[in-house]
């Protein structure tokens, strides 16, 4: 069967809707025109139109349906919350043995025009999560609205649906993997299946041959369909992903599916290695429509949000394999390997020249370290951020970067991109940000001292967003790249715009922007944002 253009997804959805964590499209994407605010500023008040205090900190996306926008929080933080020492020791895997940890959630419902607060619901989970951690927290999972329903998921074991005015409607229960670190990049997705809606969701299920099935201890994480009126199980995909794992949605002739991974650090236990695209809608939901195995052993391409177009789903390796691999998405076969270090175009800051200077036929000694979370699909392209740093250490690839592969001519462009604007507007090359954990009450609430890390070095930045070619890829300091992936040359007139939520060293973020019409929706540890003139 063919694959569809991705605007045709089976949820019928307004375009001024940003109703899902990766976008009404489910795939980060919207189209063009509108293409969202191009230039905004906190810190000088250009394109703000308001902002609003959050009681807690915390990650997850922006949900947006008409006057209505929901986020989620973490409970606000007090030493009452801390674990007892039974608890402590039997999460120890899942908190990494910190002490600002918590199990409660809030659900949020604001008025889009004004800003003003309209209802709070506590969600308690079971598995603590670690207060602003710099890779996932509770409330990583967007929530998803549609006209008359909003739902929330609490990463340690709670999904509610409640109405727009925060009546509950059905609750689920369960019990989270926490034999592992916590980072689970999963959005649940809204679909039509025939007259029913359907949420899917990522739950834990025993492992293919456990000898008990009761056992908590390594479990695979399955795509699980529950009906999204009443919350009831429809069904439970037959591929495992890790949870490290951020899928998108594709639409093909027969309905809608899923393109999930597996694979891995911290002995994530799904397998094969690989890609697969998983049928959400019909009576055959949760079958494989293909899968995948990479033949390259054990790695790390999963930590990616997927990425596909029109034709193919892209697969992107770090050194020292350095590639990006595109599978074919209507079979999923591969078609080719990229090299991402051998005969590279490089266009690099000069200090000595005070410009861009772009050379070809490069081969990179190093490898190169695509960021977690950076892959898009744009412009009939595939671009990433590349790491500047590697745990505080020099990176390999080009430091300060963005990359550019044409599938289907297997070219590799590196462009390097200043890394602030300074008070009077003049760029910044080269110099080591900072970012600041901070709530609306001034507080850093962390253990972990990478949530101060600037974007360029190994944390997991928000997924990029895409209207059109225009890329907006946010860094947990705060700074907004907009990036043209259609752009003829990719050099320094691809950089459409730098834009910034609030003070470098004064704010931390790891959120993705959510765009409805020429509005963005943005936030920080402390603040929501509504972006656009």
């Amino acid at each position: 069967m063919s694959v569809l253009p991705l605007l045709l997804l089976p949820l019928a959805l307004q375009p001024q809707d940003w109703s899902q964590g990766p976008g009404p499209r489910g795939d980060w994407t919207v189209p063009a025109s509108p293409s969202g605010p191009l230039e905004f500023s906190v810190r000088t008040g250009e394109g703000v139109r308001w902002r609003t205090p959050l009681s807690e900190t915390g990650q997850g996306g922006i949900a947006v349906h008409g006057r209505r926008v929901f986020v989620a929080t973490m409970a606000p933080w007090h030493e009452g919350r801390a674990l007892s020492e039974e608890e402590a020791q039997l999460y120890r895997h899942a908190t990494e043995g910190r002490e600002v940890v918590g199990k409660e959630i809030l659900a949020h419902c604001l008025d889009a025009e004004t800003g003003v607060l309209l209802w709070s619901r506590p969600l308690k989970g079971e598995v603590p999560a670690i207060y602003t951690y710099p890779f996932s927290d509770a409330t990583s999972a967007s929530p998803i609205a549609a006209a008359d329903r909003v739902w929330f998921t609490n990463g340690c074991g709670r999904l509610a649906c409640f109405t727009h005015d925060g009546d509950l409607v059905w609750e689920r229960t369960w019990t989270p993997t926490f034999d592992g670190p916590f980072n689970k990049q999963f959005e649940p997705f809204l679909v039509q299946d025939g007259d029913r809606r359907v949420l899917i969701t990522m739950e834990p299920r025993p492992a293919p041959g456990a000898e008990d099935p009761a056992d908590l201890h390594g479990r695979w994480n399955h795509l699980v369909g529950l009906d999204a009126d009443t919350g009831e199980e429809l069904w439970t995909s037959a591929d495992g992903l890790t949870q490290y794992n951020a899928p998108t949605l594709v639409q093909r002739e027969e309905g809608a599916c899923v393109l999930h991974a597996r694979g891995g650090p911290h002995a994530v236990p799904e397998r094969p290695v690989g890609v697969s695209l998983t049928r959400v809608t019909g009576p055959d939901a949760g079958r494989v429509v293909w899968r995948y195995e990479d033949p390259r052993g054990n790695h790390e391409a999963s930590l990616q949000t997927m990425a596909h177009d029109e034709r193919f789903a892209y697969w992107i390796l770090k050194e020292p394999r350095s590639a990006l691999v595109v599978l074919d998405l209507e079979s999923g076969e591969e078609v080719r390997e990229i090299s991402l270090t051998q005969g590279v175009r490089v266009t690099a800051w000069s200090p000595d020249q005070g410009q861009l200077i772009t050379q070809d036929g490069v081969d990179l000694q190093k490898g190169v370290f695509p960021a977690r979370y950076s892959l898009s699909a744009a412009g009939g392209r595939v671009l990433f951020q590349c790491y500047a740093f590697a745990w505080g250490k020099d990176s390999i690839g080009p430091p300060w970067s963005f990359a550019r592969v044409d599938p289907e001519q297997g070219t590799v462009e590196y462009l390097e991109v200043p890394t602030d604007r300074a008070a009077g507007g003049e760029l910044q090359w080269r110099t080591r940000g900072a970012a600041r954990p901070l709530n609306s009450r001034g507080l850093e609430l962390t253990g972990d001292d990478r949530c101060r890390w600037d974007g360029w070095d190994w944390v997991f930045n928000g997924s990029p967003t895409a209207a059109g070619d225009l890329v907006y890829w946010t860094l947990s300091t705060g700074l907004v790249y907009v990036l043209d992936a259609g752009a003829a040359a990719w050099n320094g007139s691809a950089l459409v715009a730098l834009n910034d939520l609030g003070p470098m060293d004064q704010l931390w973020t790891a959120n993705s922007l959510s765009i409805t019409g020429d509005t963005g929706w943005h936030r920080t540890g402390a603040e929501l944002l509504r972006l656009g003139r």
